[in-house]
């Protein structure tokens, strides 16, 4: 009748703005507690302790560089620490923020109270591409502070292009055992990867350029995968990061 006063509790339009918010709040929520637990689990004394004896193989790897000789040493040194250092630190890291287990169940401990277990398992994934991002510009740059001689590149230049090019590679291979962290029992998928890079990697075929490697070697002056240039390794690193840390994610959807 006119003159009554709408219901109290009649249900009010919501604004496309409200409801969203109200929808990306606990996808918000969900995307913080997984990262949180990543770095709290990448705090620990064992990771910790991956990272030192990655930093120290980085270090002795320049060090025995030098002693063949110093021209040329700080390319030798990085190619080695790329190669062979720098996958084994990342996948330490991986294993240890997913707490050794599937990336599924690393998000249990959250998604327990209610938390989506999709959006607990994308902030595992996300600290862990940043964790191993840091990771591997640190090792790439404590090789150039160890291999760097009187008659080399200027040693900035080198730290800055060294720096984002173990970044960029570091990140790379955290999105490939995240996603293979999805896979079989216990995450034991995240080896399959890590194999591939060392049997495989090294080709100059498709799978070299699919693998973070063929990449980064290429983007440090070496051979070039199907002899792409090094703004299109760049890419495909970068591609790599984005692509498979959404796919792990999505694989942990309820």
């Amino acid at each position: 009748m006119m003159g009554e006063s709408a219901p109290m509790d009649a249900a009010q339009p919501v604004s496309p703005a409200e409801g969203g918010s109200e929808r990306a709040a606990p996808a918000l929520v969900g995307v913080r507690l997984g990262m949180e637990m990543a770095l709290s689990r990448l705090r620990a004394r064992r990771p910790l302790l991956a990272l030192a004896l990655g930093v120290a193989l980085a270090v002795a790897a320049a060090v025995i560089e030098v002693a063949f000789g110093s021209s040329g040493a700080v390319d030798r040194a990085l190619l080695a620490t790329f190669r062979l250092v720098t996958p084994l630190t990342i996948f330490a890291l991986a294993a240890d923020a997913a707490d050794r287990t599937g990336l599924r169940d690393a998000a249990w401990p959250a998604a327990r109270f209610g938390a989506s277990s999709h959006h607990v398992a994308f902030g595992i994934a996300l600290a862990t591409t940043l964790a191993a991002a840091l990771a591997g510009a640190l090792l790439a740059v404590v090789v150039v502070a160890a291999a760097q001689g009187p008659g080399g590149a200027p040693f900035v230049r080198d730290v800055l292009i060294s720096g984002w090019i173990g970044a960029l590679t570091g990140a790379a291979y955290a999105g490939w055992f995240s996603f293979g962290a999805t896979f079989l029992r216990r995450g034991l998928g995240r080896f399959v990867p890590l194999a591939a890079d060392f049997l495989l990697a090294g080709s100059a075929g498709v799978v070299g350029a699919l693998m973070p490697r063929g990449n980064a070697v290429n983007l440090l002056g070496g051979p070039s995968p199907l002899g792409l240039g090094q703004p299109t390794s760049a890419g495909l690193l970068a591609l790599t990061v984005v692509l498979l840390t959404l796919a792990a994610a999505a694989r942990c959807r309820e």
